[in-house]
């Protein structure tokens, strides 16, 4: 996972092709119980947490996979209709908060990056012109109002270090049920 973002990614390379791998994820995921908690949408899942569990700041766990760069480049074959396949693939895990709490985050950002800009603006008008030049006060005191709400979703991440422990279980055991093991763990042949 990577520190110090708004959402904490990771990356684990699956040795199979993409197309087998949705499908056999996918078929895992029908299989969990309770349903509510394991969505699959194609090649795109969720994992949620009970609703006992839910704090403000809880994550939920998104998941899906790409063709692998570096497989595309080294381990393809090719079908007998001439299009290639990857032998590896990617899944991209993604913690965030629940939609209607990262959509509130994200309507605060880009209303504080824009006072930020249009104060910054005023303030070098207000500069030139010869006058105080209080919109940048203004954009400062933004710039520290921005800067609170990002230490603020740290301090989240922080707290809800269990849960997204609790979900990376989760999705530990959908990958074993499924067979897909990780490069670095596959089984020798």
């Amino acid at each position: 996972m990577v520190g110090l973002s708004i959402r904490p990614t990771f990356q684990i390379p699956i040795a199979c092709s993409k197309s087998e791998a949705v499908e056999r994820f996918g078929a895992a995921m029908c299989r969990q119980s309770p349903s509510s908690l394991y969505l699959a949408h194609g090649e795109y899942c969720e994992f949620h947490l009970e609703e006992h569990l839910h704090r403000l700041w809880s994550p939920h766990l998104s998941v899906y996979f790409i063709d692998s760069d570096r497989a595309q480049s080294h381990a393809t074959s090719t079908n007998l209709d001439g299009a290639s396949t990857s032998k590896q693939c990617i899944l991209i895990g993604r913690f965030a908060p629940r939609p209607n709490l990262w959509t509130l985050i994200w309507i605060f950002y880009l209303a504080l990056f824009c006072s930020i800009f249009f104060a910054t603006l005023l303030g070098g008008s207000q500069w030139m012109i010869g006058h105080f030049p209080w919109g940048w006060v203004i954009a400062i005191a933004t710039a520290l109002l921005y800067a609170s709400l990002w230490i603020a979703s740290q301090i989240g991440q922080s707290l809800c270090h269990d849960q997204m422990d609790l979900l990376r279980n989760r999705l530990s055991s959908v990958l074993l049920q499924a067979d897909l093991h990780p490069i670095n763990s596959a089984p020798r042949e």
